[in-house]
């Protein structure tokens, strides 16, 4: 049979929330290891002091009233992280429960803090977008919808995926043929990213492709459109293009991280970048068409990389 009272300690450790254990007069007698990494405090450092001291923001009205009605009536509490952004460190969001644990004749306070800082950061990145797509044409104005829609999204990268290029692509060729303007459509593909996969792992090349989107997003306009078409490629639309002058701006900037090393994780990795760009009208009529010279131009580029 399990001895339960030597299991617990072992079962606690294993939960991944922060788990504080209080005495009734507010000492702490438990902090399991998510709340040492949430906090940067170890255990050894609280034990036995009061829990305001171990977290200031704590040290209020509401949570004091909140453990007087945990202890006179048993009632769980519970505190959200939208309304106490910064309850054990400006670093972590978190949600808190409050719970009541009787034992032999007395009690303790059960403390679990969720972390949502993940949620919070996409959320964040929602926004951003939204931003991004209020200095579109006002007949492009159904953001607010599409982007409510994460399907719309890559999940890894933050930026625009397959589905929202094709949703806003021929939106953008027929603003091109309206307005007399061009269309720049860019292909971009990182070089050996199975390589960088196989020798440095996908965490780490997860974190690579990432950098790629933050790189071509802070090298474009606000009004141009970042996708990640597939594994390793991503197209940017660049509309209202007036002179090659314009786009040979944008490219300027991505240009000068083309090739480079960065790193990730402790490993020194080589970063580098094939560009393909084609133009509506003179490169096609559809998108499509565009595509197709854009990525035979990319090719080209890759092919000289390897061989100029």
């Amino acid at each position: 049979m399990i001895d339960m009272d030597s299991f617990l300690p072992s079962i606690l450790n294993c939960i991944n929330e922060g788990i504080v254990i209080l005495t009734e007069d507010l000492r702490v007698t438990y902090w399991n290891p998510v709340m040492e990494k949430l906090t940067d405090k170890k255990q050894d450092d609280v034990r036995n002091i009061r829990i305001e001291k171990a977290l200031p923001y704590l040290d209020q009205n509401f949570f004091h009233n909140a453990v007087d009605r945990v202890i006179a009536g048993g009632t769980p509490v519970f505190f959200s992280a939208a309304m106490h952004r910064r309850m054990i460190s400006d670093s972590h969001q978190v949600n808190l429960k409050m719970n009541r644990v009787a034992y032999n004749n007395g009690v303790a306070i059960l403390l679990e803090f969720i972390d949502v800082t993940n949620q919070f950061y996409q959320i964040s990145q929602l926004r951003d977008f939204v931003r991004q797509l209020s200095h579109l044409n006002s007949q492009l104005q159904q953001k607010e919808k599409v982007i409510e829609k994460l399907a719309y999204y890559d999940q890894l990268t933050g930026v625009a995926n397959r589905a929202l290029f094709d949703k806003f692509a021929d939106k953008y060729l027929n603003l091109a043929k309206q307005s007399g303007l061009m269309l720049g459509l860019m292909f971009v593909d990182v070089n050996e990213f199975k390589t960088i996969n196989d020798t440095y792992g996908h965490n780490t090349g997860d974190k690579v492709m990432t950098r790629v989107a933050s790189l071509l997003t802070e090298s474009t306009r606000k009004n141009d459109i970042v996708c990640r078409y597939g594994g390793d490629e991503f197209i940017v639309l660049m509309p209202e293009i007036s002179t090659f002058n314009d786009y040979r701006k944008i490219v300027n900037q991505i240009d000068v991280n083309k090739k480079r090393h960065i790193v990730q994780d402790g490993y020194d990795i080589s970063l580098s970048l094939s560009i393909g760009v084609s133009f509506y009208p003179d490169d096609g009529e559809t998108i499509d068409e565009l595509i197709e010279k854009a990525d035979e131009c990319m090719y080209a580029d890759k092919h000289e990389s390897r061989h100029g």
